[in-house]
């Protein structure tokens, strides 16, 4: 079925399945069978509604590529393929560049590269600003057909500066080992709120990071990360409120500041028993939450980052911090770190479980879920 409401289209395009010429609500099912081919590209800066779609293919599901969209995202499934190169990861379910504005609510993933906005044209108005809520995202892919893969994320911002009103918040992402390789779930890179208007990220539920396989012994990614090179603290990542997420067996570590400043971390709950399903030890677990200066910037770039009142129970191997086979916070990188409450042990595959309850239990109470809401056609 395609729904076309005040629009434009064009099918069979020939580096889409339907390219999007005029703003209006689309619906329908896309699927792409090339790497080099998305399901859907925008092309115009009028507002675009994706909404009830149904998109399959191993390149971007969602491409808005071509600067200054204005879309909406909404009920829609998207089940990345895999890739048809080498040397390439699935697609994106969205890539947007130099967008306006961008809503992303309740919508399904499974099995693709995340979302990623490189830069912003939007003014951070509440009616130009990113906003990605109640989405439900399985197995983030950056695996290559013939070995490796890619650093992806459920959702990363690159270079997206000084931008208000931004809403990261009720998003459910499960990643299961050996079936899916994320590095950060989030990822702010060189990325900004503003002083009066931090960028907010809170109340997600962000569920695995390994490596491939997943008992490998090293391992670089986490479940949020503030990351970036910038030499500015103009375009440093900065002035991001993080917090109540719940951040469940991830390798490497939990939450990370390695960059930036005016981040804080509050009131969030990061648990890792260090263990597969099976019971079998991840090697690759190293520490619950840190601050440090990662690409070792001047104190004009990296200063007033916190990490307080967080509940962490993080479970490294033959480490000693608070207590045996613990490592909660990162030894000599978190001295900023204050006010943790570090649950007893032992940290089990249970602890674990009941996490996913108790923050389905915390999204009820707002009325709303995490995934579609509606019967896609």
């Amino acid at each position: 079925m395609l729904l076309l409401v005040g629009s434009r289209c064009t099918l069979a395009g020939q580096d889409a399945v339907l390219v999007i010429t005029r703003g209006g609500t689309y619906s329908g099912r896309y699927e792409s069978n090339s790497s080099e081919r998305a399901c859907i590209r925008i092309a115009t800066t009028e507002p675009v509604i994706l909404e009830n779609c149904v998109l399959r293919g191993p390149g971007r599901l969602i491409d808005a590529t071509t600067g200054g969209a204005r879309l909406t995202v909404r009920n829609c499934r998207g089940y990345g393929l895999p890739p048809t190169i080498d040397n390439q990861a699935r697609g994106r379910f969205l890539e947007i560049n130099s967008g306006v504005s961008l809503r992303v609510e309740h919508n399904y993933l499974e099995q693709t590269a995340g979302m990623l906005a490189y830069q912003w044209s939007g003014d951070g108005s509440a009616a130009q600003t990113l906003t990605v809520r109640y989405n439900s995202a399985r197995n983030i892919d950056g695996r290559y057909r013939n070995g490796g893969g890619a650093h992806v994320s459920f959702l990363q911002l690159n270079e997206v500066h000084g931008v208000g009103h931004i809403d990261i918040s009720w998003n459910q992402v499960i990643n299961e080992p050996n079936n899916s390789l994320v590095e950060d779930n989030i990822n702010l890179h060189n990325s900004s709120g503003t002083a009066t208007s931090p960028l907010r990220i809170h109340d997600n539920y962000i569920q695995g990071a390994y490596p491939v396989p997943a008992t490998a012994p090293k391992f670089t990614g986490s479940g949020i990360t503030m990351d970036g090179d910038a030499s500015s603290a103009l375009t440093t990542t900065a002035y991001a409120d993080v917090y109540r997420n719940h951040i469940v067996s991830t390798c490497n570590a939990a939450m990370n500041i390695a960059a930036g400043h005016h981040n804080v971390f509050h009131h969030n709950r990061m648990i890792t028993s260090g263990l597969l399903p099976d019971s079998t030890r991840l090697p690759s677990t190293y520490s619950g939450a840190s601050i440090f200066n990662f690409y070792r910037k001047p104190a004009t770039v990296f200063f007033a980052n916190r990490i307080e009142n967080n509940t962490i129970g993080f479970v490294s191997w033959g480490r000693n911090s608070p207590s045996p086979d613990r490592h909660d916070l990162s030894t000599g990188a978190c001295a900023e770190c204050t006010g943790t409450t570090h649950l007893p042990g032992p940290i089990t595959l249970q602890l674990e479980q009941q996490e996913l309850k108790n923050w389905q239990a915390r999204l009820a109470q707002t009325g709303q879920v995490a995934g579609t809401t509606a019967t896609t056609p």
